[in-house]
């Protein structure tokens, strides 16, 4: 029988890249709001929504880096093809980018006392 379409396992890979890239461009656009808003003079609960806004969405584009690591990382094992490394390589900058946006966004909700604790 023959197969017309993806493979369940480049479905996998070109999912797992579109989200990567998709988290990555919402988390930029989300920073870029909220620096308009700090000079633009947004209102407070404005900021602490595009805040955890970016918080969540770095914490969902450090899971799809992950996710693309580990799953470029297993293709290269099996076909020592070194695409795969650079591809990883991407995914590496886009885990740290997202880690520094989830720790970036954490520290100034807690510094702007928006955390509900104070």
């Amino acid at each position: 029988m023959k197969s017309t379409g993806l493979s369940k396992e480049k479905f996998l890979y070109l999912l797992v890249n579109r989200l990567a890239i998709f988290f990555f461009l919402m988390c930029l656009l989300s920073l870029f709001l909220y620096a308009a808003g700090t000079t633009q003079d947004f209102i407070d609960s404005t900021q602490l929504f595009l805040l955890n806004l970016h918080f969540i969405l770095g914490i969902f584009l450090t899971a799809a880096s992950v996710s693309g690591l580990l799953l470029d990382l297993s293709r290269f094992s099996l076909t020592r093809k070194k695409r795969y490394l650079l591809r990883a390589g991407g995914y590496v900058f886009l885990l740290v980018f997202g880690v520094v946006t989830v720790l970036a966004a954490s520290a100034i909700t807690a510094i702007s006392g928006g955390n509900g604790i104070f």
